[in-house]
């Protein structure tokens, strides 16, 4: 009997170590897993906030602003994406999500001047527009007046020089 019950105890202690063992890995394996979620989460927020301030640099350009500082900036942001994306495929997720954090960070702040710039250029083009308008305007208005001014002058001349002039007697002789 008491081989069976220290064969039941070497037993028992071996399945409690092997669960041990088992519950480390599985912990480890989950922290793992947990650890490249939160990287492939910061990768695809970085990618996002990137697309989306490349959309509104786009815009912005298109509504006549100059973006050569913001594509700048934004091609920095793709840099540090990129760099943490290689970093993430390699296995070195030491600095990937700050990598993708600075990215997105760069890219919403990209994003938001590039907003402002389009409104701004937008306002710009209005009022350009507006004293296109206006200056047509009073160069149109300037131009009537002075050719008004002109014709009664040349008018007036002209009646002046018809009423002094003399009419000529033409004898009915011949």
């Amino acid at each position: 009997m008491s081989s069976q019950r220290a064969l039941g105890e070497n037993v028992l202690k071996k399945f409690v170590f092997a669960s041990i063992i088992i519950i480390l890995f599985l912990g480890t394996f989950q922290i793992s897993l947990i650890a490249a979620s939160n990287e492939t989460t910061s990768i695809q927020a970085a990618n996002s906030s990137i697309n989306q301030a490349f959309s509104s640099v786009l815009t912005a350009e298109h509504t006549g602003g100059n973006v050569t500082g913001l594509l700048i900036r934004l091609n920095n942001a793709g840099a540090l994406l990129s760099e943490a994306e290689n970093s993430y495929q390699s296995g070195n997720l030491a600095n990937v999500t700050s990598k993708a954090d600075n990215a997105a960070l760069i890219a919403s702040q990209v994003n938001i001047d590039a907003n402002a710039l389009t409104t701004n250029s937008l306002r710009a083009s209005r009022n350009q527009f507006a004293l296109t308008v206006m200056f047509s305007i009073v160069t149109i208005s300037v131009l009537v007046i002075s050719l008004l001014l002109v014709w009664q002058r040349f008018k007036r001349a002209y009646h002046k020089k018809l009423l002094s002039s003399r009419p000529e007697v033409v004898d009915n002789q011949s």
